[in-house]
């Protein structure tokens, strides 16, 4: 079972960077602001890599060879260019 996946980056995420700044709930991938009923989640490394969700933040310098950010939002239409199983809900 592969236990990271390099993480979706939209090629408007500067682009939106700009026009949206700083939200506070916002897509990791693209940085867009996210709609209300929006609740997926990745699990990120410091190597800005998608951590699977059977790693916990406490295993996953173990595992992956590099600490855990937590868990970041991301919308729709940039979870659909991830893995589903790295995805939670």
């Amino acid at each position: 079972m592969e236990l990271t996946h390099r993480i979706y980056e939209s090629s408007k995420k500067e682009q939106n960077r700009k026009k949206y700044g700083t939200a506070k709930h916002q897509c990791i991938c693209c940085l867009k602001p996210m709609k209300e009923g929006e609740v997926l989640q990745i699990h990120m490394n410091v190597h800005c890599e998608a951590v699977h969700p059977s790693v916990t933040v406490e295993e996953c310098q173990e595992k992956t060879g590099a600490e855990s950010q937590g868990y970041f939002p991301i919308g729709n239409s940039c979870a659909k260019k991830m893995p589903k199983d790295f995805l939670i809900r």
